[in-house]
């Protein structure tokens, strides 16, 4: 398996989707190199792998969220691995968390999504944890810690003088052993179940099982037998209850109905009937009241215009007959309290004025001569008014809708009213049709006893089956237990067989992989240790998981009495063995591991660690570690390096393609 492209989006200082392509030199091999100072994010690389791979807790996340999208309410964070697998197939494995709409995200608003692409067909799946658990199985977190290191987890191995517990947990997660022993601890458990169950069952159990069995059958074939009975009866009644519907229909002409549809029916009719009389009183009333007045409703406008213009006319009228003393009472107004022109007029324009006015007053308006044809005085005008108006808004407009009513009530009295008016019938009629009634009237309440007789019986029946059923399970496990004693001491023993095999099998598997993992960590020891001629080998107990390092001599040199250095190269090597041991294929990242080794082990690391930890190896350094020495000698095995920038101020990591000194 080999990493092709990782993205980080709004993780620390990744607040930008962040590419990083791992590049495969043309041997299929890759050493790819990512150089960033302290704080730029080289362990956010780390992080963002393991969570894309195997999630996180909500409150983890919510902390790592970028401090400027958080303040600006953008909750999401997504992780985004592109891997090649083994056969060359690709695999995309995608994990995000968002807060949705949320104003203010709280870390219980995170959603996770997983989302996995297959050779670039997404792979539909409802249950999430399915596809989690097909990701650990490829790459199993137990072991991840010998591929993904860094130098802290160096230092911790390192500083450990008691490893052996350490050891033990690694090995076996490497090796799968805590399955075969959850396996042989399931056996176990199945073998005292069983043996909890074990009981001797005698020949009277069986025969008062048998007896049960027979009382309750013959009892069934009783109820089944009386079930197709009254199915029979229950058939004849309805046959002789159509038989009497279609006597009915054609003596009558009309469907029957039952004594109740009848009642009902004639209630309906007696309460249409109440509301008919009702509504024609209400209309009665109406028409005594105001309709006489009603009828001449269409004159009203005219009549309003007559009176509106007879009024004006008589104004009129009244004018011309009193134009002298208007016309006088008009010039005095003119003069009095004070004239309202500047020259005083002389009693001939005076005189002159009043003639005018008198005759403009006398002749008044040509066109407004009307023929007085209601001749009202204005108390009886404005009493006819009013009256017209009150018609308008009165009752009178209601007597639409109850005539619409009436006609309504008269066709569901007619229709309910119908046939069943037997006044009408001659009396072999009534005759007909009471026997006709009774007979269906009779059939009807019998068909709902069998009815109900047959609902009985059939969950008579359903128990009884259900209880036969049991008692033959009951004996046929009964018969089981008494004939299976001999397969069943057997099976016991074969338990235990299985448990001793799964046993010896992870005491040799233990045995043969621990001898594998030290000479895999001693192989790498002498390629790292600036000691490795005066050690002759290390030693792993199979058994207690026990390290022990012996010189040339034989004598055991104790791990506490290693360098600082020589602990460091220990760890790394290791490490290293583990990860062989497990014979898995993956990428190797390791994040700062020169920080604390001297120039000696260094050397070691770099030419002989990097180039043979894996088929593909990422390595995230400082400029002091992999320095430009270094990185010379390094640059001819490399397929490709980067370089994490980190702007203070804005505080945000990019990646740009080229270590320190190639940008």
């Amino acid at each position: 398996m080999k990493f092709r492209k990782l993205t980080i989006e709004n993780y620390k200082s990744f607040q930008f989707a962040t590419e990083i392509r791992f590049p495969v030199g043309e041997d299929g091999r890759s050493i790819f190199l990512i150089g960033g100072m302290n704080g730029a994010g080289k362990t956010s690389i780390m992080e963002a792998v393991n969570f894309c791979l195997y999630g996180a807790k909500a409150d983890e996340i919510f902390r790592s969220i970028n401090r400027r999208e958080k303040a600006r309410g953008n909750a999401l964070v997504s992780f985004e691995l592109v891997m090649e697998m083994d056969d060359l197939s690709e695999l995309v494995v995608k994990r995000s968390w968002s807060a949705g709409v949320a104003d203010d995200p709280k870390p219980k608003d995170l959603t996770e999504r997983l989302v996995v692409v297959r050779d670039g067909k997404r792979v539909s799946v409802q249950n999430q944890e399915i596809w989690q658990d097909f990701i650990r199985s490829m790459i199993p977190p137990g072991i991840t810690q010998f591929f993904f290191f860094d130098g802290e987890k160096i230092q911790a191995i390192a500083a450990d003088d008691h490893s052996e517990v350490r050891l033990k947990s690694s090995l076996e997660a490497a090796l799968g052993i805590q399955y075969i022993n959850r396996l042989a601890s399931d056996i176990l458990y199945i073998k005292n179940e069983e043996r909890k169950g074990f009981v001797e069952i005698s020949d009277e159990d069986l025969d008062f099982k048998q007896s049960e069995l027979k009382k309750e059958r013959s009892k069934l074939t009783r109820r089944q037998t009386e079930r197709e009975r009254v199915q029979q009866e229950l058939a004849e009644f309805k046959q002789q209850l159509e038989d009497a519907r279609q006597r009915f229909t054609a003596a009558f002409q009309a469907e029957p109905e039952t004594r109740e549809t009848m009642r009902a029916n004639e209630k309906k009719r007696v309460q249409a009937a109440n509301r008919l009389a009702q509504v024609e009183s209400e209309i009665r009333a109406l028409c005594e009241k105001t309709l006489p007045f009603a009828i001449t409703g269409r004159l009203f406008e005219t009549m309003r215009q007559q009176i509106e213009s007879e009024r004006e006319s008589a104004g009129s009228e009244a004018i011309r007959e009193n134009a002298a003393s208007l016309a006088k009472r008009i010039v005095r107004v003119v003069e009095e309290p004070e004239p309202i022109y500047r020259e005083t007029l002389s009693p001939e324009k005076m005189a002159e004025l009043e003639r005018r006015i008198f005759r403009l007053l006398r002749e008044g308006d040509s066109q407004g001569a009307v023929a007085r044809i209601l001749d009202l005085s204005d108390r009886d005008a404005a009493r006819v008014l009013n009256k017209m108006e009150s018609l308008e808004n009165g009752e009178v407009f209601l007597l639409k809708p109850l005539l619409e009513e009436k006609r309504e009530l008269a066709a569901q009295i007619r229709k309910l009213e119908g046939f069943s008016q037997t006044g009408l019938l001659s009396e072999s009629e009534k005759e007909l049709f009471e026997q006709l009634q009774a007979e269906m009237e009779g059939c009807s309440t019998q068909i709902g006893r069998k009815t109900e007789q047959l609902r009985l019986l059939e969950e008579e029946i359903l128990t009884l089956e259900q209880r036969i059923q049991s008692i033959e399970m009951e004996i046929e496990k009964l018969y089981e237990k008494h004939h299976v004693s001999k397969e069943k001491a057997e099976f016991l023993q074969e338990c235990d067989a299985i448990a001793g095999v799964l046993n010896q099998f992870m005491v040799r598997l233990r045995k043969n992989k621990v001898h594998f993992l030290q000479e895999k960590t001693f192989e790498m020891y002498r390629l790292l240790s600036s000691r490795s001629g005066l050690i002759k080998d290390i030693i792993i107990d199979d058994k207690t998981y026990e390290v022990r390092i012996s010189d040339r001599n034989g004598h055991e040199i104790k791990k506490s009495g290693l360098s600082a250095g020589e602990k460091e190269v220990f760890a790394v090597s290791l490490l290293w063995g583990l990860a062989q041991t497990s014979q898995l294929k993956l990428p190797i990242v390791i994040d700062t591991p020169l920080s604390r080794l001297d120039s000696t082990h260094r050397d070691n690391i770099v030419n002989n660690y990097f180039p043979n930890a894996g088929e593909q190896v990422v390595i995230l350094s400082t400029d002091t570690e992999i320095d430009k020495d270094y990185y010379r000698t390094l640059k001819t095995r490399l397929s490709g390096a980067g370089s994490l920038v980190f702007d203070q101020q804005r505080e945000l990591t990019t990646f740009q393609e080229g270590y320190f000194w190639e940008n």
